[in-house]
């Protein structure tokens, strides 16, 4: 029963995440809901700037930067001087990140048409942060080699295993 129910979130999510943005691209792309594609603009620039803001409020004096705290769940509270500034850096890259994107979803919904903007917010927003992730991790191996590595999934489990603990 636990991996029927397992099955069915997974469907349930990955049709959410590919799901909605392709129904709202073929909803907005046409023109003919402008009421709608406001809305959706709204949401999603609320939402870029609300990631932006979890990122950058772990940035203020006495807080720690959010991708340290990534950091110190898989490597430990003690960490090198290099490897606390390469995460508060990355703390601010992917805060200055969500800022982008929603700064470039208003620029082209005041200025670029529906399609333009309905792509770039519905097709393009997923592939963005992969591509991001995917820079980081080239960017960390180049300036931190002698980093130990983990995979994707061993980091991963020791972050819920934290979650579960705390």
């Amino acid at each position: 029963m636990r991996a029927f129910r397992v099955v069915a979130v997974t469907v349930v999510v990955t049709g959410a995440i590919l799901g909605y943005p392709l129904l709202m691209h073929y909803f907005l792309h046409g023109g003919q809901y402008q009421e709608l594609a406001v809305v959706y603009l709204i949401q999603y620039v609320v939402t870029q700037l609300l990631l932006a803001a979890v990122f950058a409020s772990t940035l203020l004096p006495g807080k720690t930067p959010l991708i340290t705290h990534f950091a110190q769940i898989v490597y430990g509270l003690s960490m090198p001087a290099e490897v606390e500034r390469y995460c508060r850096n990355t703390t601010w890259a992917w805060a200055l990140f969500f800022l982008a994107l929603a700064l470039i979803s208003t620029v082209l919904y005041a200025f670029g048409s529906a399609m333009l903007w309905s792509l770039f917010c519905n097709i393009l927003y997923f592939p963005l942060i992969a591509a991001m992730f995917i820079a980081e991790y080239i960017v960390r191996s180049y300036s931190l080699p002698n980093l130990k590595r983990l995979p994707i999934l061993k980091g991963w489990s020791l972050y819920w295993e934290h979650k579960k603990s705390s």
